[in-house]
C-alpha cells in the first residue's frame, strides 16, 4: 500500500512538472514570436459573429504605441501609448481612456512584459505551417487565439472570444516602418482642439515610411 502511494505521488509530481514545463515552452515561444514585431504596419479586415465587417490599418511601434486605425463607416480610433489607451468615438464625438494594463492587445506592445503576471497560457497548436497560441486575460475575462506564420513568424490572426461575440481580426502582410510621424499616437482634447483627424488609407499611408 505505502509502495502504491508513493508510486501515486511521484506521478502526480511528475505530471505537475511536465504541465509547467510545457506551459513555460509555450510562453516561451510566443514570445520568441512577438520579438519580432517591432516597428511596424499592415492592413486588416476585422468580422464579428454578427457579420459586422471593418477594415483598417494596425500601427505599432514600439515600446508602447499603436494606433489601431478604422476605415469609415466605423466610428473608432484606438491610439496606445505608455500612460493610457484612447479611443474616440466619432458618432458619440466622445473620447474615453483605459490603462495600458487593462488592454487586451498590451502583450503586442512590449518585449519584457510580464506574461505570466497578465495572461495565462492556456495551449499552442502546431499544424505544420501556423503556430495557435490560446490566451486568456483576467482583467477583462477575455480569452484571444493568435495565430501566427511559422516561416515567416509574422502575426496572421487574432480572434477574440467574448461571451456571445466573436472578434476575428486578420492581417494582410506586415511591412516594416522606418519612421512614423508622432502625431499618428497622439490624440489631443477634443473639448479644446476637435476632434482626432479621421485617415484614410491615403491619408496615413502619407504619415510613415517604410524600411527599404
Amino acid at each position: 500500500m505505502i509502495h502504491n502511494k508513493l508510486l501515486l505521488v511521484i506521478f502526480i509530481l511528475f505530471t505537475n512538472t511536465a504541465t509547467i514545463n510545457a506551459k513555460n515552452n509555450t510562453a516561451d515561444k510566443f514570445i520568441s514570436y512577438l520579438r519580432e514585431i517591432k516597428s511596424v504596419e499592415t492592413d486588416f479586415i476585422q468580422k464579428d459573429s454578427n457579420g459586422t465587417e471593418s477594415n483598417g490599418k494596425l500601427l505599432i511601434d514600439k515600446p508602447h504605441k499603436f494606433r489601431c486605425n478604422y476605415y469609415p463607416p466605423f466610428p473608432l480610433v484606438i491610439i496606445g501609448n505608455k500612460n493610457y489607451v484612447s479611443v474616440y468615438d466619432y458618432d458619440m464625438e466622445q473620447i474615453s481612456r483605459i490603462k495600458p494594463k487593462e488592454n487586451i492587445f498590451n502583450f503586442l506592445l512590449e518585449d519584457d512584459i510580464d506574461f505570466e503576471k497578465h495572461f495565462n497560457f492556456e495551449s499552442m497548436f502546431d499544424d505544420g505551417k501556423t503556430l495557435k497560441f490560446n490566451i486568456y486575460h483576467p482583467l477583462s475575462e477575455r480569452k484571444t487565439i493568435i495565430t501566427f506564420n511559422k516561416e515567416t513568424k509574422e502575426l496572421q490572426k487574432m480572434e477574440v472570444i467574448e461571451e456571445d461575440n466573436i472578434i476575428t481580426l486578420t492581417f494582410a502582410k506586415i511591412n516594416k516602418v522606418e519612421e512614423f510621424s508622432e502625431d499618428l499616437f497622439k490624440i489631443k482634447n477634443p473639448d479644446i482642439f476637435g476632434p482626432p483627424d479621421r485617415l484614410n488609407k491615403t491619408d496615413i499611408e502619407k504619415k510613415y515610411k517604410l524600411a527599404s
